[in-house]
């Protein structure tokens, strides 16, 4: 039952599971958040720079159909999925807050994917609607592109939510030598260490391609803005990820935490 003081709110603890054994380090490897993200610009930034447009390897990566659009999509399924999935499993164990909370990250990851790949139409190729030629101005099924409300605003308050949630807070709890009590509500709202490097690429990813408009000189690849989409839904993907192994180990540990 839902109680209005949170001071009332009491830790929870998971039944024992025998089964599970306690994990030491109930993180990612730096392999997955630090070594791929990084591994994976460069290889874009030298794909994009050394590489024909059209002929070569960059021709795999560009496009609607190329390799950074439809890799967004998929880390933002997965995404999608796996929040799901933490919502079965650990459910019953959560305040209806978070559960909430749980429902419009899953349903903005689906929504996000819908939206790059214009729910469908860049693999099938159906004809746009009339309804999306009208509105759209690249003449495709979807909304963002149908005004700019829908298109710098949403983007423009992930990367603000990204910065202060992925960035900022992380280094100022690791600058005084805190970490997350979850023991204290809302614990679960707050990106670990692991989504920090790509919280800063997804947030800087544009910053070059801005600086050429104004020093009127080429150094950047093509697909900026692609490359920041991208790196949003692999901080999307980290986020959940680390919220379900903090779950897990909870678990198996039996460690007390706040359900809220």
């Amino acid at each position: 039952m839902f109680n209005p003081g949170l001071s009332k709110l009491r830790e929870i603890r998971f039944p024992a599971s025998p089964a599970s054994g306690v994990q030491k380090n109930h993180e990612l490897s730096a392999l997955w958040w630090l070594l791929l993200p990084i591994g994976f610009f460069i290889l874009r930034y030298a794909v994009g720079v050394f590489t024909h447009k059209k002929k070569g390897l960059e021709s795999w990566f560009a496009g609607e159909l190329g390799l950074i659009e439809n890799l967004t999509v998929v880390l933002l399924v997965v995404a999608a999925l796996l929040t799901i999935y933490v919502i079965l499993r650990f459910g019953r164990f959560l305040h209806r807050v978070p559960k909430l909370f749980l429902v419009i990250y899953c349903l903005g990851c689906i929504f996000f994917a819908g939206e790059e790949a214009s729910w469908g139409q860049h693999w099938y190729g159906w004809e746009t609607g009339e309804y999306f030629l009208a509105i759209n101005d690249q003449e495709e099924t979807n909304f963002h592109n149908t005004s700019e409300l829908l298109d710098r605003v949403p983007k423009a308050i992930v990367s603000l939510a990204i910065f202060i949630g992925g960035v900022v807070i992380p280094i100022v709890l690791r600058r005084k030598k805190l970490e997350i009590d979850c023991r204290k509500p809302f614990w679960w709202l707050f990106p670990t260490w692991i989504c920090v490097p790509t919280a800063i690429m997804a947030i800087s990813a544009t910053w070059p391609s801005k600086i050429e408009r104004y020093i009127d000189m080429e150094f950047y690849f093509d697909g900026a803005q692609e490359m920041k989409e991208i790196c949003i839904a692999y901080f999307f993907l980290l986020f959940i990820v680390s919220l379900y192994l903090r779950l897990r180990h909870f678990q198996a540990s039996g460690t007390r935490y706040s359900p809220l």
